[in-house]
C-alpha cells in the first residue's frame, strides 16, 4: 500500500473554488446539498476481500463484480468474496497479485493486467486464466490499460509502449508512438479514434488514417502525465493527469480545455472517472472524490469521515465504476466502497460529524421546519441548531448547565414549536424555553401553575394557545404575550389522574373543527375546545378495529382531514369513522401491509401530501390515495433507520424532516419510483460429489451442452445468486429440477442452494429464478442442464442380457431338477422348517441383544429413544397423553462401594425385573444409565403416571436382595413429565431429569411431578 498525495493540496484547492469566481454551482444551490452525506456501504478484509487496497474494478457480462488489489483478484455475487491469487506452481493462476487494470472486452472476456506480471485472460468456461506473452518472459511488464479495438482484439499499453493483440489472441505490431513512454491511459471512441495517454503527454490517431499520431496539448504542456481517459454520455472525453489537473475535449473538439477555465485540481493526481446520475465523480489519490455537475461545472467534495462508518472507506481513491444498476464502486486503499443508485430525493444529515460547521450534536431527538424557511433540531444530549438547508449554515444553540435560565440544559429536547413573531418554543427534560427566531435571545419560561422545571414533552401552538404536553403532568394550554412570548394566561389543564388515562403526553395535534388529539403512554383522547369536554378513547385488545396499541408515540392530519396514529408495537391506524354507538374506529397498517417494525416513532407528511413514517427499522412511504405501504431502507437513500419518537417536521420547502439515532433524514417530495433492475441470476459455485465444476460455461445465455454426471457421482449442488447488489438480502429466489420436481421451490438470500442426490439416470434441466430487491422477478430463466449417465448394471442391453439368461436358466433348472425335486420334495420341507427355525432363532437372539440391555431385561438405551420417538409420534397423531418417568436408585453408588459390584447388578437385575413386571402391555421401559431407568406410558396423563409409578416406587423398596448371605434393600427416586405439545423427545426427558433432581433434592424415595 502506498500513498501518492497528501490531503492539503485538494483541500487548500476546493476551499479556493467555493470562495472565488467558480460558476455557479448546482450542488451549493441544492438544498441539504453542503450537510448531506453522500452515503457508502464499505467491505474490506473481514468480508473477504484478499487485500484492503481496491486498484482496479470491472463488472462482466454475467454481472459479476471484479475486484482488483494489491493482493489478488476478487469475485463479488452480492453475498462472498471469491479470491484468486497468484501461485507458481499452478500454471493458470493469476500472473502477479498486484492487479493494475481490469478490462471486459465487447465479447465479454475479462482480461487482467497486472503490475509487474503482464496480461491475463479468464476462462470462464475453466475457472482459469491464460497468461498472454508479451515479450521475454524473464522480463518485467506492467499493464497501464487496455481498450478494445475494435475489431475482436486489444490494445495494450505497458511501460514499455502500446502493443496489440489480434482476435487470435497473437501479438501482432503496434504503431510506434513519436515517444517511448509508458502508456497509463487507453480510450477508444465511437468514431474509431485511439486515445493514448502516456506520462509524456496525450496523442489520438483516426481510424481512417492510422498511421499518423497527432499531440494534445494540457494546458499548454505538451508532456503532462496522463493518468485517465474517459467518454462520457455527451461524447466529451475527459483527461486525468497526475500533476496537471483535470481537462475536457468536446465532442467535436481536438483541442483539450482546463476544466472550468483553468487548471482545475492542479495538484492533484486524479486516478480514475466514472459516469454518475449527476454528472461525472472523478476519483483522487489522496483527496477523496469530486463531483461534477456536468450541465452547470458545480462541484461537490465526497470525502472520507473517521467518525462515520458510512462515509466513503479512504481518501486515497485508486478506481471507480458505475455498475449496470447505476451504482457506483470506489476502489481506495482502505476497501471497497459502494454508493446505490438512488432516486435523490432522500439525503442523510449525520449529526456530530467532522466536516467544519456540521451539525453540533448526533441524535435529532425534534425537529421543526419554521415559516422563515430554517429547520431547528434539537438533541438527544441538550441543545439544539438552526440550520439553513439552502446555504448549509448551522447556528448552535449550546447546552450550558451553568446558567440554566438563559441556556439551554444539557438533556433531551423533546419537542418544539413556532409561535408568534416567530419565536420558537423548546419543550426539554428541564422545563419550557423560548428563543428568538435566530436563537440570540432564549429564555426558561415560567407557566402560571406548573413547575418551571417540569418535563415537557409534546408542544403545538394553535389560535392563539401554546398546548404543553408534561411528561407527567398531563396537558397545558396557555395563550401567549404576543410581546415578549410569555404564557399569558391558563386556559385549559387536563388532570392527568381525573381526564386523561395517562399523564405522560407524546403527541398534540390539533383536528377539524374544534378537536384537539392527544395521545398518551395510555391510549389517544380527544379534547373539545369549546366544551373542554374529553374523550377517551382506550386500546382494547379484543376490539379489532380499536386502537391498535396502547402507546400512542404520534398524531398526523392529512390533506383529506383523516387522524392517523402511529404507536409502539401496534404500527399505524387511521381513523375512517365512528360506529353507531360513537367509537371512533380505525384501519390498521402493519408488517404484513408493508411496515418494516411495528413500533411506529413519527409520522410527518410531505409537500406533495404523501405520508411518511419514522420506524424502529427504517421509514416507510404511504400513498395517501391508494394507502399502500412500501418500506424504504437503506438501497434507496434512508441510510439511518432507528429514528425518534415524535422527531418530525416539514419544512418550507415541503421537505419531512425525521430525527433518528446518528442524524437527520430529508425526504423531499417527488416519486419515488419502484426498483426495477432486472438483476441477472447467475451459479455462484457448482459441486458434484463435494467437487468444484468451473459454472462459467452455464451462465452464458447461449446454449451449452448438458453437465454430466457419472454413474459414480450421487451428490449434487447448486449455489446462485440474482447480481441485485443494492440490498441483496431481500432478493429472492425459485429453482426446480424439470423431470423431477413438479412445483418451484422458493427461498430467500440465506438458502441460496439446491441439493439434488442419487438421481436416476435421464436428462434433466435445474431452471433457476431470481427477484430484485423488491421482489421484481426477472423474466429470465437461468437454466443447467444436466444428464446422469447409467451404471453400466443400469444399460438396456445389460437388462435385455440379464433377462435372457435369467430365462435360460430357469429352463435349465425347470428340466434337470424337476424329477429330483419331486423325490426329495418331503425331505427339503423338513431341511427347510429346521433351518428356518434356527434362522428365526438367531434373528430373534440378535434383537435381543441388539435392542435389550442383558442385565435387567429392559430396553437399551438406543432402542428405547427409537421406542419413545415412535411413541411421542403416535401420542400428537391420536392427540393422546403420555408421560415419561426417569427412575434413579438412590444410594447405588454406596451399595457398589460397599458390597461389590456383583451385588449391584444382582440387585439392578431385580430393578428391571420389578420393573416389568409392574408394566402395562403398551408400556415401555429401558435402562438409560448406570442406576437409571425410564418408562414410557401411552394413554396416561400426569395424575395416571403418578399412580403407576408410585405403585412402582413402593415395590422397589419391598424388594430385598440376597447378595453373600446379607439382606440389601434400595429404593428410588422417580421424576415424571407429560407430553406437551409439539415438545421432543429430548424436551421431555429434560424435564423428567428435573422433576427427578427435585426428588433427590426432597430427600429421595419419593415422586415428583414437572410442570
Amino acid at each position: 500500500m502506498r500513498h501518492l498525495r497528501a490531503l492539503l493540496p485538494v483541500a487548500v484547492w476546493l476551499s479556493g473554488l467555493l470562495l472565488s469566481g467558480a460558476p455557479p454551482s448546482a450542488f451549493a444551490d441544492a438544498r441539504w446539498s453542503t450537510l448531506a452525506q453522500t452515503v457508502f456501504h464499505n467491505y474490506g478484509r473481514e468480508q473477504g476481500l484478499p487485500h484492503p487496497a481496491v486498484t482496479a474494478l470491472a463488472q462482466d457480462r454475467q454481472g459479476f463484480l471484479w475486484i482488483g488489489t494489491q493482493g489478488g483478484l476478487a469475485r463479488w455475487d452480492g453475498y462472498r468474496f471469491r479470491a484468486y491469487n497468484s501461485d507458481a506452481k499452478q500454471p493458470y493462476s493469476l500472473p502477479d497479485d498486484w492487479i493494475q487494470t481490469l478490462h471486459v472486452d465487447a465479447a465479454g472476456t475479462l482480461w487482467v493486467g497486472g503490475s509487474a506480471g503482464g496480461l491475463a485472460r479468464y476462462d470462464a468456461t475453466l475457472d482459469r486464466f491464460d497468461p498472454i506473452t508479451l515479450g521475454a518472459p524473464a522480463r518485467r511488464i506492467h499493464i497501464g490499460a487496455l481498450a478494445d479495438d475494435g475489431h475482436g482484439g486489444l490494445w495494450i499499453g505497458t511501460d514499455r509502449g502500446l502493443r496489440h493483440l489480434d482476435a487470435a489472441h497473437r501479438l501482432t505490431p503496434a504503431p510506434s508512438l513519436p515517444q517511448t513512454a509508458s502508456v497509463q491511459a487507453l480510450l477508444r471512441t465511437a468514431d474509431g479514434r485511439l486515445w493514448v495517454g502516456t506520462v509524456n503527454g496525450l496523442w489520438w490517431r483516426d481510424a481512417a488514417s492510422p498511421g499518423a499520431w497527432r499531440p494534445v496539448a494540457l494546458g499548454g504542456d505538451d508532456n503532462a502525465s496522463v493518468s485517465v481517459l474517459h467518454a462520457d454520455t455527451d461524447g466529451r472525453i475527459w483527461v486525468g493527469t497526475r500533476d496537471r489537473g483535470l481537462f475536457v475535449i468536446g465532442a467535436d473538439a481536438d483541442s483539450a480545455q482546463p476544466f472550468g477555465g483553468r487548471s482545475a485540481l492542479s495538484d492533484s493526481a486524479i486516478s480514475s472517472i466514472c459516469n454518475a446520475p449527476d454528472g461525472i465523480w472523478v476519483g483522487l489519490r489522496g483527496g477523496g472524490i469530486i463531483a461534477i455537475d456536468t450541465r452547470s461545472n458545480a462541484i461537490r467534495a465526497i470525502r472520507h469521515d473517521r467518525a462515520l462508518a458510512n462515509s466513503l472507506a479512504h481518501d486515497d481513491v485508486w478506481a471507480l465504476l458505475r455498475d449496470r444498476a447505476g451504482s457506483i464502486w470506489v476502489g481506495v486503499t482502505g476497501g471497497l466502497s459502494y454508493h446505490p443508485n438512488d432516486t435523490g430525493l432522500i439525503s442523510t444529515v449525520y449529526g456530530a460529524a467532522l466536516r467544519p460547521g456540521g451539525l453540533s450534536a448526533a441524535d435529532v431527538q425534534a425537529v421543526l421546519g419554521t415559516d422563515d424557511g430554517q429547520v431547528w433540531l434539537g438533541y438527544l444530549d441538550g441543545g439544539a441548531d438552526i440550520v439553513d438547508p439552502e446555504s448549509g449554515r448551522v447556528r448552535a444553540l449550546h447546552p450550558d448547565a451553568r446558567h440554566p435560565a438563559t441556556a439551554l440544559p444539557a438533556e433531551t429536547v423533546f419537542a418544539m414549536a413556532e409561535g408568534p413573531q416567530q419565536r420558537v418554543y423548546l419543550g426539554t427534560q428541564r422545563g419550557l424555553y423560548v428563543a428568538d427566531r435566530d436563537g440570540s435571545r432564549l429564555h426558561r419560561l415560567t407557566l402560571p401553575g406548573r413547575d418551571p422545571q417540569s418535563a415537557v414533552g409534546a408542544l403545538a401552538f394553535d389560535a392563539g394557545v401554546l398546548w404543553v404536553g408534561g411528561e407527567r403532568d398531563g396537558v397545558w394550554g396557555y395563550t401567549i404575550d404576543t410581546a415578549d412570548g410569555g404564557a399569558d394566561q391558563l386556559v385549559m389543564h387536563t388532570a392527568g389522574a381525573t381526564a386523561l388515562s395517562d399523564p405522560g403526553i407524546w403527541a398534540i395535534r390539533r383536528g377539524v373543527g374544534n378537536d384537539l388529539w392527544i395521545g398518551t403512554r395510555d391510549g389517544l383522547a380527544r379534547l373539545d375546545l369549546a366544551s373542554h369536554a374529553l374523550e377517551r378513547i382506550d386500546f382494547d385488545p379484543k376490539d379489532a378495529a380499536g386502537l391498535p396499541a396502547r402507546f400512542v408515540t404520534c398524531l398526523l392530519l392529512d390533506r383529506r382531514h383523516r387522524l392517523w396514529v402511529g404507536t409502539f408495537g401496534g404500527g399505524i391506524a387511521v381513523m375512517t369513522g365512528r360506529d353507531r354507538q360513537g367509537r371512533p374506529r380505525f384501519r390498521h397498517f402493519g408488517l404484513q401491509d408493508g411496515l418494516p417494525h411495528l413500533n411506529v416513532d413519527s409520522l410527518q407528511m410531505d409537500g406533495d401530501g404523501t405520508l411518511w413514517a419514522g420506524t424502529d427499522d427504517g421509514l416507510a412511504r404511504i400513498d395517501p390515495d391508494t394507502l399502500a405501504v412500501r418500506a424504504v431502507r437503506r438501497a434507496s437513500g434512508a441510510a439511518l433507520v432507528d429514528y425518534f419518537a415524535g422527531a418530525a417536521g416539514t419544512d418550507r420547502a415541503g421537505e419531512a424532516l425525521f430525527g433518528a439515532i446518528g442524524g437527520l433524514t430529508v425526504v423531499r417530495p417527488g416519486v419515488l419510483p419502484v426498483w426495477s433492475f432486472q438483476a441477472p441470476i447467475a451459479i455462484t459455485d457448482l459441486r458434484v460429489s463435494g467437487h468444484s465444476v468451473p459454472a462459467g460455461l452455464f451462465n452464458d445465455s447461449a446454449a451449452h451442452p448438458p453437465l454430466t454426471i457419472a454413474p459414480h457421482d450421487k451428490h449434487l449442488s447448486v449455489e446462485f445468486a440474482a447480481l441485485d447488489f443494492s440490498s441483496p438480502t431481500r432478493n429472492r429466489y425459485a429453482y426446480r429440477l424439470e423431470g423431477l420436481d413438479d412445483e418451484w421451490t422458493l427461498t430467500d438470500a440465506g438458502h441460496r442452494l439446491a441439493v439434488y442426490a442419487n438421481l436416476a439416470p435421464g436428462d434433466y434441466r435445474l431452471q433457476i429464478r431470481g427477484s430484485n430487491r423488491a421482489g421484481t422477478w426477472n423474466p429470465q430463466v437461468l437454466t443447467l442442464p444436466l444428464r446422469v449417465l447409467p451404471a453400466w448394471y443400469q444399460r438396456w442391453w445389460f437388462r435385455a442380457l440379464a433377462v435372457l439368461l435369467v430365462v435360460a436358466l430357469l429352463a435349465v433348472i425347470v428340466r434337470q431338477r424337476t424329477a429330483y425335486l419331486r423325490r426329495r420334495q418331503r425331505q427339503l420341507e423338513r431341511q427347510i422348517a429346521e433351518r428356518t427355525a434356527d434362522l428365526q432363532a438367531a434373528h430373534d437372539r440378535l434383537v435381543q441383544l441388539a435392542t435389550t440391555d442383558p442385565l435387567t431385561g429392559c430396553a437399551n438405551r438406543r432402542h428405547f429413544v427409537e421406542r419413545a420417538n415412535e411413541l411421542i409420534a403416535l401420542s400428537r397423531r391420536h392427540g393422546t397423553p403420555l408421560s415419561m418417568a426417569i427412575i434413579d436408585l438412590d444410594g447405588f453408588k454406596h451399595l457398589n462401594d460397599t458390597y461389590g459390584h456383583p451385588a449391584g447388578d444382582t440387585t439392578l437385575t431385580q430393578v428391571g425385573r420389578t420393573i416389568l413386571k409392574r408394566l402395562r402391555g403398551t408400556d415401555a421401559a429401558g435402562r438409560i444409565g448406570g442406576e437409571e431407568f425410564a418408562v414410557l406410558m401411552p394413554h396416561t396423563d400426569q395424575g395416571g403416571a403418578a399412580r403407576l409409578t408410585e405403585a412402582l416406587r413402593i415395590a422397589v423398596a419391598d424388594l430385598s436382595v440376597d447378595s453373600g448371605g446379607a439382606r440389601l434393600c434400595t429404593t428410588a427416586s422417580i421424576g415424571i413429565a407429560t407430553l406437551r405439545a409439539g415438545e421432543s423427545f429430548d424436551e421431555l426427558y429434560a424435564r423428567a431429569d428435573a422433576a427427578l433432581y427435585e426428588a433427590k433434592q426432597r430427600g429421595r424415595n419419593r415422586i415428583a411431578l414437572a410442570p
